[in-house]
């Protein structure tokens, strides 16, 4: 028998072969993003294999509810998806999959966007405004502000379909909460005030007004790190955007939308907006055009190459690109794209 026809029976014997079954004393766990399956693995630890649905460099919108994921699901313990209407894909798998612990109002179906501070919700529900989400903006994972919230919401899950393992759990969550300020707004701070004192004036935009104090002779500005310090270059930008994926990250970093390739959510950019777009980016001298790695690129080179617009095009989740091998990773590519395009 030929070599060629080996592997091909190989391939094909591989393919047919159902997943691994999790470690003994271990649960399986399914998200619908791979930012979700970063963050369940932090928390989990040893106790769970966490697997995921859509592929960071997907669409998230719209991913084809494949028999393949159905089968994912299959013998999961726990779900885990935003609970807005993002994911509309994801009943159909559920329904494909037979399993009754992951359905909506099981133990084992868990949403993460409770505690969340949603932004753009909308006025009005009109198809004519394009491809609206009723609940407000799904893309609260571009916060890592937002983490902490994702992260207890996790945490009540595996809590409630594992209690053998629940204290384990609880620190290791708490564990991850701490390394995210740490990553945020650098040791020396974080030690000083706490991180969630520091979120909350952040929140509430008032952090930078406080670090104008002074503390032992020096600004509190002097002991500001982590992210927050890389992105000050980026304070106060103005950039456009391809769609509204960038909204919590934006408000975490000062940052701000002069305007958006789409004319609205969803609606690909016609040449009559096009047109508008590189007028207002002449107008207003703008520098940065931020756009998730999933989207059409023609539109973006096009307006890049008549304006002299940087077109930044960001991973918009875990695993799109080689790099970023996490949610802390993932957050310093963007910045060390962004404020590159800002030194431009």
């Amino acid at each position: 028998m030929k070599h060629g026809t080996l592997a091909t029976i190989f391939l094909m014997i591989t393919f047919l072969l159902p997943p691994p079954a999790p470690a003994a004393g271990q649960i399986k766990v399914v998200t619908t993003f791979s930012d979700f399956a970063s963050i369940t693995a932090e928390i989990a630890g040893q106790w769970a294999e966490v697997e995921y649905l859509s592929y960071g460099d997907q669409d998230p919108h719209f991913v084809p509810p494949k028999p393949s994921l159905a089968l994912k699901l299959k013998d999961a313990d726990m779900l885990v998806s935003t609970g807005f209407d993002l994911e509309l894909w994801l009943a159909t798998l559920q329904d494909k999959s037979r399993n009754r612990k992951i359905m909506d109002g099981a133990p084992g179906f868990i949403t993460v966007s409770p505690g969340i501070e949603v932004l753009q919700k909308p006025q009005s529900l009109s198809r004519t405004e394009g491809d609206v989400h009723i609940m407000g903006n799904p893309h609260f994972h571009t916060s890592p502000l937002n983490w902490k919230e994702i992260s207890e919401n996790i945490l009540i899950g595996l809590k409630r379909v594992d209690p053998a393992h629940a204290g384990e759990y609880q620190a290791n969550q708490e564990t991850f909460v701490e390394r995210v300020y740490r990553a945020m707004f650098g040791d020396e701070l974080v030690e000083l005030f706490g991180g969630e004192q520091l979120s909350a004036l952040l929140r509430a935009g008032t952090l930078f007004q406080f670090l104008e104090q002074e503390y032992q002779g020096r600004k509190l500005m002097e002991l500001l790190g982590g992210w927050l310090k890389k992105g000050l270059p980026l304070r106060g930008t103005e950039v456009i955007a391809y769609h509204k994926n960038w909204a919590y990250f934006l408000k975490d970093f000062g940052m701000s939308v002069a305007g958006y390739i789409e004319p609205k959510p969803g609606i690909p950019p016609t040449p009559k907006h096009v047109e508008e777009t590189i007028q207002l980016i002449r107008d207003r001298n703008l520098r940065i055009m931020m756009v998730a790695t999933y989207f059409e690129k023609r539109k973006p080179d096009t307006i890049a190459r008549k304006t002299g617009i940087q077109a930044v095009y960001l991973p918009l989740s875990v695993g799109a690109v080689p790099e970023v091998r996490d949610c802390f990773s993932l957050v310093d590519y963007w910045l060390d794209r962004l404020t590159e395009a800002a030194r431009d």
